[in-house]
């Protein structure tokens, strides 16, 4: 498997396992993405093996950290280890950044709860930990994962700032929310 940054051929593809792996409620204009990646804000690195993509993460730098955006890999190929090549390639990157992500809060009446739950164990399999910050915005309760130092709540939500830009991050109405987990 070849991880390598995108480039535009690619972009049908993304659009795809974008839509195909993450609810409409958690996604952002597809439009936004390509014009975050054309300006440099945003990059993308894809897994490709046999010529075809098998998934990719979306990634913006900010500062010392590195917001993972978005980590997707093809329901075709969903749980073959490609995730966490891609979560150890980032690492290798990026090993002097914080790296910080969002996923969603486990809510045992939420309709996919399990997969929730599923996500939250792969990425604290693959070196993330809470950080004790919940938020709620336009994507729902959400928890704030990351590795490497802890992130505060001010240096999240500047990081937030910088990669939604003004009007975006004032759209998703992030608000601080308390923890529904015990501190461990």
């Amino acid at each position: 498997m070849e991880l390598t940054f995108a480039n535009k051929n690619l972009w049908k593809e993304i659009k795809e396992i974008y839509i195909e792996a993450f609810p409409k409620s958690e996604r952002k204009p597809f439009f936004i993405i390509k014009h975050s990646v054309k300006i440099g804000k945003a990059q993308i690195i894809t897994a490709i093996e046999n010529d075809i993509l098998q998934g990719f993460a979306i990634i913006i730098p900010y500062k010392n950290m590195i917001m993972l955006d978005y980590l997707a890999i093809s329901d075709k190929t969903r749980s073959h280890g490609i995730g966490s090549k891609i979560m150890s390639k980032l690492y290798k990157q990026f090993s002097d950044k914080k790296i910080v992500l969002l996923i969603e809060h486990i809510d045992d009446n939420a309709e996919n709860n399990q997969q929730r739950i599923a996500r939250r164990k792969f990425y604290i399999k693959n070196g993330f930990r809470s950080s004790h910050i919940f938020i709620n915005g336009v994507s729902g309760n959400m928890e704030i994962l990351n590795n490497g130092e802890n992130i505060s709540y001010q240096e999240y939500i500047k990081l937030q700032q910088y990669a939604l830009g003004k009007l975006l991050f004032k759209l998703s109405k992030i608000t601080l929310v308390e923890s529904p987990l015990p501190k461990s």
